[in-house]
């Protein structure tokens, strides 16, 4: 399976930029950020048209409705966590972490989706450390199961990366007792359990 199928991210409908968020992951192109927290009713279309590019695999034209959305509300976390994605679809992982810090920096560290999402673009850019740090933080700010979720798996993604599998497994084993029930966690497992076998835990 590809990275897409990998990278738990999220659909919301946005009341306020850290309530009411719900997941999907069904599509990789279905993954991109649409909401209502919009004071300009022209960044919030723009925002919307650069999902639909996006949805349709030009994310390089979604990143110029998103960027041009930003030139009217600067700081929308919406709108930096797409162009997180999107940057994140296309290999730039540099750029991915830059505008997930940005959109949880915005929301005062209250939009949880893109510190996630962060998380596992730290794993794919090889910053493992950083990936379990801002994971742990996440795990200790939310009470939302699907979050939470994600955010467990990219941690034991990143212990893997750190080769520490034994604190991979303990991830894996608390994701299998406590998140049963979020929609795909069994594809992740399963993913997690393969890349458990070329862990080598590193002796001291």
């Amino acid at each position: 399976m590809t990275k897409h199928l990998i990278f738990l991210l999220f659909i919301i409908t946005l009341n306020s930029c850290a309530n009411n968020e719900k997941s999907t992951h069904d599509n990789k192109r279905d993954n991109i950020i649409n909401g209502t927290f919009y004071e300009n009713d022209k960044a919030r279309d723009l925002n919307e048209k650069g999902i639909e590019l996006s949805r349709n695999g030009n994310y390089k034209e979604g990143n110029v409705m998103f960027l041009r959305a930003l030139e009217l509300e600067p700081n929308n976390p919406t709108t930096l966590s797409n162009l997180g994605l999107n940057n994140y679809f296309e290999d730039d992982y540099d750029n991915s972490i830059k505008y997930f810090q940005e959109s949880y920096k915005v929301s005062d560290s209250t939009y949880h989706m893109a510190a996630a999402n962060l998380a596992m673009s730290y794993f794919y850019n090889e910053e493992y450390d950083k990936g379990i740090k801002i994971a742990n933080y996440v795990i200790n700010h939310t009470d939302d199961k699907v979050i939470l979720s994600s955010a467990y798996v990219n941690r034991a993604f990143n212990h893997i990366g750190n080769n520490n599998c034994e604190k991979a497994k303990t991830d894996i084993i608390y994701i299998y007792k406590n998140y049963r029930a979020v929609k795909n966690i069994e594809y992740h497992l399963k993913d997690l359990a393969k890349k458990m076998k070329n862990c080598v835990q590193q002796r001291v």
